[in-house]
Parts: structure tokens; C-alpha cells; sequence
């Protein structure tokens, strides 16, 4: 009787041992087969076999293109002074957004770009009320959907869904920084200026302003010249974009070129910046951003085409600028900064659940993957030891009945 347990004592050890030997190869197979499958993601003309979530595609019109890249994406505004406080006898509303910048750090290729946003871009934004509860939608202004919601944080919020909702439904959008272009000093002065070339007259705003003038921009100078509109040129907020994307191009020339010089220059930057904003960043996110800078190779700054118009589509009675993008131009944008590929129209797509890329670094990821298949090898060692005492066992019995055999399996 005591030898039959000691038996079957050891049959079990042996079976969930090799249970464990199963896992811990496929755990080690896994984390190889990862590692095969992101550098073919990084060839020309290569993609990794993938399964599909709202997380990594986008659908215009029924039609699904998705990216199998490791993306991050970042939604910086900057807003007007449009805005009031909420009183007993008004309601309150955010102030809209002037400026709009989208950056995606490509981390499996090892670069990054910038889409521009037009403040006027039509496209279906929530309409909330001061809970931010959701009463209906509408086709309006970009810019308006920092207007409703009643506190910073949803008026942000509301920011990055209608972006989303733009760009195909993009769900990739991680963090958001909101800042009013009151206080673009703050940011002007954690570049220590930003320098600039006057492409046009606009001596009307300055008398520094001198058409083909180069000047490094002080942080009231900086104001002033991303927020001139009506007073220069034709007025309108296209030729204003064109002044913001020169401004935006020199602030990140300038932070690359100090952080080359002083590792902790990107720190200095946010410390300066975190507390002027309303953002969901923290300093891990913007010293991704710094690193992407220093190492990637840049798309560029990169805008939408499409159709410029007067309209009232608002409904306030008032003709206001309205932007309608090209479908065509909003994808081959998103390609270019997402390496978009067309999918198969039966694709399905599987809930990805909620996601956070607070701690986002293919080298935090990667390490914890190789800890998780050392722990596993710990595992087949110590069944490794385990087995030959089960072997050294069998050979004392010379029974074959109630045995594994692993050649089986």
C-alpha cells in the first residue's frame, strides 16, 4: 500500500510537473515569437500576423485599416478666451480651442510626426451638458467641443473624442494637454524663446515683426504672434495655422537641441509646464516624448486638405469659417504617421477592454516579458530535477504499469 502511494505520489509530481515544463516552453516560444514578430513589423513591406481590436484601427465608412506598430499619441491644445465661469443665472462653458496638435511616436519603427488640426474642421462632436452627461451631437466646429462639458477635465475629454471621431475613430490617443494661449508665455519660457522667421509683414502686431526678420521670440512677443489673426494678411485662421506650425516646429528644435546638451532639460520643461495646464500626462509621458526626439526620425508637421468655406453651420445665425477634410487626405495622412494597412472587409474585431499607456517603453515591456520566462525556466529547472528522481525511481521499480510516457505527449 505505501509503495502504490509513493507511486502514484510520483505519477502526480510528474504529470504537474510536465504540466509546468508545457507552459514554461510555450511562455519562453511566446516571448520569441514576440520578439520575431516586432522586428518583422519593422521591415519594408512586412507585417505581423495580428488580431484586430478598436485599439489599433480606424473605420471610415465601413472600411477597417488597422496598425500592428506600437503607437503612442498625444493631443496638445491650446484655447481662446471664449469661455465664462458657471453662474447662478448662466451656464458655464470652456473656453474653445484655438490651436490643435495630435504627435504619434511610432515605437516599433522609431519615429514620429505631427498632425495640425484646423480649429474650424466640421465633424460630429458631443454635445454635454455641465456633468458632462451626453444630451446629443452635432456636426459643428472641432474647436466647440472644448465648450461643453463644464470643467477642464471634460471639456478635454470632449477635445479628444471628437478628435477621434475625426480620424476614423482613432482610439489611440493616450494623453491630453490643454493650455490657454493666455499663458503661452509659460511655454515660451521654458524654451528660454523660441527663434522664428517673419514670413510675412506683421508690423501691425509688432514693429519687430518685419517681413524676412529673424528674431528669437520673448514670451509676450510669442503671444502675439500665435494669436494675431484679424489684424493681419486676410484674417483667417489658415494663414494663423501656418504661424502656429512654424512656432510649434522651432519650440520642439529647441527642446531636441537642449536635451542633447542636458538630459534633464525635458524635466525642467514639464515641471514648468504640468501645473499651467489641464492635462492626464505625467513626467514619464513627456520623457517619451523627449526620448522619441533625441532618437526617431521625424515625418514632419503634417496637415489635412480639403475645403475651406463660409457657412452657419453653428446655427447661430452668424457665417463662420468652416473646414471639410478630404477622406482621401485624412487616410494617406494617417498612414504616413500610423503605418496604416488596408483590412479585409469580413475583419472582426475583438474588445480590447480598457487600456493605459502611463508606463509605455518597449524596454519596461520587454524586461518584464524575459523576468516572466526566467521565472517559468526557474520552473522547468526545478521539474528538471524532479524528473530525474521520478527516472532514477522508475528504473528501481522496473514497472511500466500506471507510467507516463513523455514521448507520447
Amino acid at each position: 500500500m505505501r509503495q502504490q502511494r509513493k507511486r502514484k505520489r510520483n505519477l502526480m509530481l510528474g504529470g504537474a510537473a510536465l504540466l509546468l515544463t508545457l507552459a514554461g516552453i510555450w511562455a519562453g516560444v511566446t516571448f520569441l515569437e514576440q520578439k520575431e514578430n516586432e522586428n518583422a513589423a519593422s521591415a519594408p513591406g512586412e507585417r505581423s500576423s495580428h488580431l484586430w481590436s478598436d485599439e489599433d484601427t480606424i473605420d471610415f465608412d465601413g472600411s477597417i485599416y488597422g496598425f500592428d506598430h506600437r503607437m503612442e499619441s498625444f493631443l496638445f491644445v491650446g484655447t481662446d478666451n471664449s469661455g465664462n465661469a458657471a453662474t447662478t443665472d448662466q451656464e458655464g462653458h470652456g473656453p474653445m480651442a484655438d490651436f490643435l496638435l495630435l504627435m504619434v511616436l511610432d515605437y516599433t519603427a522609431d519615429t514620429y510626426g505631427y498632425l495640425q488640426i484646423d480649429r474650424n474642421t466640421i465633424t460630429e462632436v458631443n454635445i454635454l451638458d455641465e456633468e458632462g452627461e451626453l444630451e446629443d451631437f452635432g456636426y459643428e466646429q472641432i474647436c466647440t467641443a472644448h465648450w461643453y462639458g463644464g470643467t477642464p477635465v471634460i471639456n478635454a475629454e470632449n477635445t479628444v473624442d471628437a478628435v477621434s471621431v475625426l480620424l476614423g475613430y482613432l482610439e489611440n490617443i493616450k494623453g491630453y494637454y490643454v493650455l490657454n494661449m493666455d499663458d503661452i508665455g509659460v511655454l515660451n519660457h521654458a524654451a528660454g524663446g523660441v527663434p522664428v522667421t517673419m514670413e510675412e509683414d506683421l508690423t501691425a502686431v509688432d514693429p519687430a515683426f518685419q517681413k524676412g526678420k529673424e528674431i528669437i521670440l520673448d514670451d509676450v512677443q510669442a503671444e502675439k504672434f500665435l494669436r494675431a489673426r484679424m489684424s493681419v494678411g486676410e484674417g483667417t485662421n489658415e494663414e494663423r495655422m501656418s504661424r502656429q506650425r512654424q512656432y510649434i516646429t522651432g519650440f520642439f528644435d529647441v527642446m531636441e537641441a537642449r536635451s542633447r546638451k542636458d538630459a534633464n532639460y525635458y524635466l525642467e520643461v514639464w515641471n514648468a509646464l504640468r501645473d499651467a495646464g489641464t492635462t492626464n500626462m505625467n513626467g514619464n509621458s513627456f520623457s517619451r516624448i523627449a526620448n522619441m526626439l533625441l532618437k526617431g526620425e521625424s515625418h514632419g508637421l503634417l496637415t489635412l486638405e480639403g475645403e475651406h468655406t463660409l457657412g452657419t453651420v453653428l446655427g447661430d445665425g452668424l457665417e463662420h469659417e468652416e473646414f471639410y477634410p478630404d477622406e482621401t487626405s485624412v487616410i494617406d495622412t494617417l498612414t504616413t504617421l500610423y503605418s496604416l494597412i488596408p483590412l479585409p472587409e469580413d475583419t472582426e474585431l475583438y474588445d480590447s477592454g480598457d487600456s493605459s499607456a502611463e508606463n509605455l517603453s518597449e524596454e519596461e515591456t520587454d524586461t518584464e516579458d524575459f523576468e516572466e520566462w526566467e521565472t517559468d525556466t526557474e520552473d522547468l529547472e526545478e521539474w528538471e530535477t524532479e524528473t530525474e528522481d521520478f527516472e532514477e525511481w522508475e528504473t528501481e521499480t522496473g514497472t511500466e504499469e500506471d507510467t507516463y510516457s513523455l514521448n507520447s505527449l
